[in-house]
């Protein structure tokens, strides 16, 4: 757990279990003029605890984490604090899962292969208001039923860490070629 003080109008919390990828949205975020991350969680649990402790105006959330997912951690952080704007960051996108995240009160989607393009239209959007969906996540949510009653987790990823770096390095390098 890091947590930053310092003023700033926009007071932002970043959850996830990658340090790599925290550091990474920290650099995103705090390079935005008034935003300042000012905590960071590794699980489920303690994004919930920093949450309810520092009230930021937005959390910005994995769904894959360990201990307590990122769907029980929304949950969970939504009935104490209902006015935080959530955005999801995730590897994940299906439509049981966008609707899931909707219905729990998340305000944007972003995956993480986006975040580097995406990242601060959703903050944005979340802090004017609004919602945000990337447009992979946007089209599944308007093609697809409904889910079914019974929630589904995000599925887990069966790469390391280092396959997933491997994977983010290339997508990056072939974004640029494209």
């Amino acid at each position: 757990m890091t947590q930053h003080p310092g003023p700033s109008s926009i007071r932002i919390l970043v959850a996830d279990d990658h340090a790599v990828v925290r550091q990474g949205l920290k650099a995103i975020l705090n390079g935005q003029e008034g935003w300042s991350v000012c905590a960071e969680a590794t699980c489920g649990e303690e994004a919930v605890a920093l949450a309810n402790q520092l009230r930021p105006d937005v959390v910005v959330m994995d769904l894959s984490m360990p201990g307590m997912s990122g769907l029980d951690a929304l949950r969970a952080i939504k009935s104490r604090l209902p006015t935080a704007g959530i955005v999801i960051l995730t590897l994940h996108v299906s439509d049981q899962l966008v609707h899931q995240i909707i219905k729990l009160g998340a305000c944007a989607y972003v995956m993480k292969s986006d975040a580097d393009r995406e990242l601060v239209n959703a903050v944005s959007a979340v802090v004017a208001g609004k919602t945000y969906f990337t447009p992979q996540a946007t089209k599944v949510a308007a093609t697809s039923k409904p889910p079914r009653a019974t929630p589904i987790p995000p599925p887990q990823t069966a790469l390391t860490d280092r396959e997933r770096e491997a994977v983010r390095t290339i997508a990056q390098a072939m974004r640029k070629l494209l």
